[in-house]
């Protein structure tokens, strides 16, 4: 009788050899993109990682499949003098044979008077017009990365003189808020794979946008919060700066207060997760990845470069 799971009845392996001789048998996969910085004060928030999560992916026994993993987006500096847009978080690849069968899509910067930088998910926009929010790429990428790809756009900053207030980041799950009346946005949230990756990311989140920076004129508002996968709040009052993302969740960064004024956190470095019958894992691995067990499965978390031989 087959073992049930995220697999479906596929069981442990397929039946028969392919042309290269090995044996095929799935599993799931996860690829999480490093997540962008937020801009300097006043500027918009970073957003999540790209995101790429299939069930039901076949491999090869004998085949090596290589991992490589993005960095988060360095952070802005602090400063008075200091205006400066985020900088996109790096992509994360799975590869075989030389050819990427997954890429994530780093997450797009926060703009500092400026459009949103488009990514994985899109950045958030700030300044004194009303800019857009930074599209996301990941579900226009070629092959599994677009079908089973998640981002979202970065939010559109408010401009209504005397009122000019910076909007949050997208994340792999919701878009990012917009700059209104009232204040500076939030970041979006990240996509929930708790039923998988529950110790992993943010609590199984993954990839979410950073908030945009407090504000201290009219209209004096708080910071936009982070969204969950990793997001960062935008910096408070009279501190500044936001705080960097965790590793290895894809987590955008929030931008600067706009009245120290404030730089930004670094985003969250990238993530690749597999989850595997145990019946079917070879074990054969470099790079060090931590791995553990979930009932018949085996979950292993690449949080480095390194490669899995199936």
């Amino acid at each position: 009788m087959p073992i049930l799971g995220s697999f479906g009845a596929a069981g442990a392996r397929g039946l028969g050899l392919t042309a290269s001789g090995g044996v095929p048998y799935n599993i799931d996969i996860l690829v999480v993109a490093g997540g962008g910085s937020g801009a300097s004060r006043w500027g918009g928030g970073g957003a999540g990682g790209g995101l790429v999560y299939k069930t039901t992916h076949e491999v090869i026994t004998g085949k090596e499949y290589t991992v490589a993993i993005g960095g988060g987006g360095v952070g802005t500096p602090t400063g008075a003098s200091d205006r400066e847009t985020g900088y996109v978080g790096g992509d994360s690849t799975w590869t075989v044979g030389g050819s990427a069968e997954f890429t994530a899509k780093g997450g797009g910067l926060g703009g500092y008077d400026a459009v949103g930088g488009d990514g994985g998910s899109g950045g958030g926009a700030g300044g004194y017009q009303t800019y857009a929010g930074g599209s996301e790429i990941q579900t226009s990428e070629p092959g599994d990365s677009g079908t089973y790809g998640f981002g979202n756009a970065g939010g559109t900053c408010y401009n209504g003189f005397p009122h000019y207030s910076p909007a949050g980041g997208g994340g792999a799950g919701a878009v990012g808020q917009d700059g209104t009346s009232s204040g500076p946005g939030d970041g979006g949230d990240g996509k929930d794979l708790s039923a998988d990756f529950a110790p992993e990311g943010d609590s199984g989140w993954f990839s979410g946008g950073g908030g945009a920076g407090a504000m201290d004129y009219t209209p004096h508002a708080p910071a936009g919060t982070g969204g969950s996968g990793g997001g960062t709040a935008g910096g408070a009052p009279y501190t500044g700066a936001s705080s960097s993302a965790a590793a290895n969740t894809g987590g955008g960064t929030g931008s600067g207060a706009q009245n120290v004024p404030g730089g930004s956190g670094s985003g969250g470095s990238g993530v690749i997760c597999m989850k595997v019958l145990t019946a079917d894992y070879s074990g054969t691995t470099t790079g060090s990845p931590n791995e553990r067990t979930d009932g018949a499965y085996t979950i292993v978390e690449f949080t480095g470069n390194g490669s899995y031989t199936a």
